[in-house]
């Protein structure tokens, strides 16, 4: 397993070790997950701005009333 280093205050330290306790876990878990959580949240936004732009480009979007009208409702 490989080994991160990083560099916080004393009151982030503090802060998290709070944080990290409250969920209980461990501060290396807390860390890990949260980093992780945070990543795969960005990569999540860029695919929707990705996937946005290309529906933009080829809107197919209807409104209520004419969807409920090809379903015949």
């Amino acid at each position: 397993m490989s080994t991160i280093t990083f560099r916080v205050s004393e009151e982030e330290k503090e802060f998290l070790e709070k944080i990290s306790e409250f969920e209980n876990v461990s501060l290396s878990d807390f860390v890990r997950q949260q980093a992780i959580k945070a990543a795969e949240d960005l990569v999540d936004y860029q695919t929707y701005r990705e996937l946005m732009e290309e529906h933009k480009k080829k809107d197919e979007s209807i409104s209520h009333e004419q969807m409920m009208k090809e379903l015949g409702l």
